[in-house]
């Protein structure tokens, strides 16, 4: 199940909801399929579902730019069969640079993210007790 909370900073007024983890429709290709957005990915599941050694990986993550910090809670995708891997891809929507391949489970739990608006202190979590999905 995933978890639904807020991150705020108390030194601007920034505040942004979040979702994070897997839900019922994440745990095969067949269902990730019926909701996935992205064509290439999409595309991606169809040409390896059917594959007896795919292996994927498929959670909603929140993604820290390393250049502005602005933070986009995303579905992060991985698939991989041999020696191939598949990987979605964003682009940060304020200054336009790629986003990590991955997004940095580590620092969302431990409550290091820094306030991507002010800059000026770490964003605080609040994760309210709904799971979604």
């Amino acid at each position: 199940m995933g978890v639904a909370g807020t991150l705020s900073c108390k030194q601007c007024s920034y505040s942004q909801n979040v979702f994070l983890g897997i839900g019922f429709r994440y745990i095969d290709l067949n269902s990730i399929l019926e909701w996935y957005e992205q064509e290439e990915g999409r595309q991606h599941i169809r040409d390896f579902m059917s594959k007896e050694d795919t292996t994927f990986e498929c959670y909603d993550g929140l993604y820290v730019c390393e250049q502005c910090k602005y933070l986009l809670n995303r579905v992060f995708f991985e698939l991989k069969l041999g020696n191939y891997v598949y990987t979605n891809r964003y682009e940060c929507p304020r200054c336009n640079t790629q986003m990590p391949t991955k997004p940095p489970l580590d620092e969302v739990k431990s409550g290091m993210l820094d306030c991507p608006a002010c800059r000026e202190t770490k964003l605080e979590m609040h994760f309210n007790n709904m799971d979604w999905d």
